[in-house]
């Protein structure tokens, strides 16, 4: 019981230290560098609109509350938002797909995301054939050519995560990879990143009906 409350101390905490960030920020500026839409509602109020996953995360402020649609609705998201909305820099994509372990410092957390990520969803989603499809949509994922099934999810307008997947047959074992766009690390940190892959893993394994594998692993996250 102790150590959950200190974990809900401890997340509670970088909520409001990521909300924190945001005050005294051009919002207006912040929008046009990340792609997200911010309505002056007069008074000194500000409504922010962030898609995210097809759906979309409003923020009002300056009294910080944020809602989200249900089922994509997590304390990581939330936090991983606000971060994004402070750190917004007008970066581009690059259109070059890169794995975690060669974003910046990634090397040293690039072991944790083959089993806990890619490992999982290549076993739930591997033998399956068209049933990423059916999870993508929901999710907002658009089709790319790679492997035999591949989508691009957009967490944020500008830090979209492509995920690829070759099946399984008799012979080779299903695989999945999570790739970056090498501009994502000027919008979130290395270790956001990782939280963000493990956030879009547990959204895929829930609509698979994996529903105790992503709330565990969803505790190792929020």
């Amino acid at each position: 019981m102790g150590e959950e409350k200190a974990g809900q101390g401890r997340r509670e905490a970088a909520f409001h230290q990521a909300l924190s960030a945001l005050r005294g920020l051009d919002l207006e500026r912040q929008a046009r560098h990340g792609d997200f839409s911010c309505e002056n509602l007069g008074g000194g109020s500000w409504r922010v609109r962030l898609p995210s996953f097809g759906g979309h995360i409003e923020l009002l402020m300056p009294e910080g509350r944020i809602s989200l649609p249900a089922h994509l609705d997590s304390l990581s998201l939330r936090v991983l938002a606000l971060r994004y909305i402070g750190l917004s820099c007008g970066v581009p994509e690059s259109g070059e797909w890169i794995a975690y372990r060669d974003l910046p410092g990634g090397r040293f957390y690039a072991a944790t995301i083959a089993p806990t990520v890619e490992e999982p969803l290549a076993r739930i989603y591997g033998y399956r054939r068209g049933l990423l499809g059916e999870a993508a949509v929901r999710l907002g994922g658009s089709r790319a050519d790679y492997g035999d099934e591949s989508f691009v999810f957009r967490a944020f307008p500008r830090v979209p995560l492509l995920l690829v997947l070759h099946w399984g047959d008799e012979e080779f074992p299903p695989d999945c990879r999570v790739l970056f766009d090498r501009c994502c690390s000027h919008y979130l940190n290395t270790d956001d990143l990782k939280v963000l892959a493990t956030q879009l893993a547990a959204y895929l394994m829930k609509a698979a009906g994996a529903e105790e594998e992503a709330e565990n692993l969803l505790w190792m996250v929020e």
